[in-house]
């Protein structure tokens, strides 16, 4: 079937960036956000690699990622043009969407604290008329029709396809783009760490000195899960002030997150699609039957509140499907389910239990840290030396009287570690992501 598309011709485009232009004077978008990007493969030039361009905006997927997992329903759909709209009055700037999506659509505007992204100058298209980047290109590289996309259209080196309908139909490069002739035969081998040192130093989308709030958040998430099924089970004291005091504190890192806070309530609007959705729901609803459960001592309270405990811990896992592992691996031993395993076997002192989980987290790690070794990526040997210390510790401790309360110090200590190894080492699919992988292979 027919749809609104892009049409972009790879061996035509030459990076003069009018595209850009033509978007931001049409749209009037700030100087620090372009809705529309030029990604380039080579972008140093190398005369023993192929130069070409992507000319990216929003591609309005049929399946938009974006708008699926929104939190706060902030994305919809124009049903006669296929554009997907973002509402700026319903964003909440909690990112989320920028993670999701595959070809860096949603930018976050650091001065209005909310995303934005290309509306397919749906005002444009609903009159007959050509988007702006498209009447801005000079070289017509990028154009604009009614066009029946199929999967053939997306086999291009460097392009994400994942599977959601990306409405725009790419012209590959022709073979003679792809595989220069070099009449230097002398000419030096490529080195691409060497050419990676001149480019400059990307912005990841993922990274500690970002996300050290939602460590210690989803650190509280396995902490508090832990610490109230133990003492629903009669092996862990709870009073009301305490979890109370750790509760707040926890909300208040989640709330650091994001740019409005006073529009936190609609985190929870949309429970059918997304993670983040669930994950903020269960944790809040386990926090409110905890409360009662100590209040009242209803046990039957308690296990409902263990239920959407348990909940909120995959919650967490699940809300960073979207990440990509720079080891490639599926599972890791910062996951804050087995922390929460981990914690309420140390509580419960079934010694068993503890045996199994540190011996899974501390195969995953060392396994995570062979993997990175492999692909030659830069990690802390001390670190990682000290993660398996927090790790075994407490168990050879295990005997010794008196040794809990110094145990889960020395426990979290090592969580902490590893959950913000688990954020360094992470990162987000993106066009210019793809296309500095793709110097690597080339």
């Amino acid at each position: 079937m027919n749809k609104n598309a892009f049409i972009f011709n790879t061996n035509k485009c030459v990076g003069c960036m009018a595209c850009v232009a033509g978007c931001s004077i049409t749209n009037g978008t700030s100087l620090q956000v372009n809705w529309r990007e030029v990604n380039c493969h080579n972008k140093l030039r190398h005369p023993s690699l192929p130069v070409f361009h992507f000319s990216l905006a929003c591609n309005h997927c049929e399946e938009a990622p974006c708008m699926k997992n929104c939190p706060a329903l902030a994305y919809s759909r124009d049903e006669k043009t296929g554009a997907i709209i973002h509402h700026a009055e319903a964003c909440i700037g909690c990112k989320y969407c920028t993670w999701a999506c595959p070809y860096d659509a949603p930018k976050l505007n650091k001065s209005t604290k909310i995303v934005e992204k290309c509306n397919f100058c749906v005002d444009r298209i609903s009159e007959g008329k050509r988007p702006a980047c498209v009447e801005a290109c000079p070289v017509g590289a990028l154009e604009f029709g009614q066009k029946e996309i199929t999967e053939e259209d997306y086999i291009t080196p460097g392009f994400v396809n994942i599977g959601i309908k990306p409405s725009i139909q790419l012209i590959p490069l022709r073979e003679e783009h792809t595989t220069p002739a070099i009449e230097n035969l002398d000419a030096v081998e490529i080195s691409s760490e060497k050419l990676e040192s001149y480019l400059p130093k990307k912005e990841s989308k993922v990274s500690l000195d970002k996300e050290w709030t939602l460590v210690l958040f989803t650190l509280a998430v396995a902490g508090l899960a832990s610490w109230q099924a133990a003492h629903l089970f009669g092996k862990a004291e709870m009073s009301l002030i305490p979890f109370a005091i750790v509760s707040v504190l926890a909300i208040a890192l989640t709330s650091l997150h994001i740019g409005k806070k006073l529009r936190m309530w609609r985190f929870i609007l949309n429970l059918k699609g997304s993670w983040l959705s669930r994950e903020i729901f269960s944790f809040s609803t386990f926090l409110g039957l905890t409360g009662l459960q100590i209040i009242t001592e209803n046990q039957m309270i308690g296990y409902v509140a263990m239920a959407f405990g348990i909940f909120s811990l995959i919650s967490v896992d699940m809300v960073y499907k979207f990440l990509k592992r720079r080891d490639g691996l599926v599972l890791h031993s910062g996951m804050v389910t087995l922390t929460a395993v981990l914690l309420f076997a140390w509580l419960q002192e079934v010694s068993i239990l503890v045996e199994l989980i540190i011996l899974a987290k501390g195969s995953l790690y060392v396994w995570r840290k062979i993997a990175l070794k492999k692909i030659e990526i830069r990690y802390f040997p001390i670190l990682s030396i000290v993660r398996i210390i927090c790790l075994l510790l407490p168990y050879i401790l295990l005997d010794l009287e008196m040794i809990l309360p110094i145990s889960l110090i020395i426990i979290f200590a090592g969580e902490i570690i590893d959950r913000s190894e688990f954020y360094h080492e992470s990162d987000v699919i993106t066009p210019e992501n793809e296309l500095r992988i793709l110097n690597y292979k080339t």
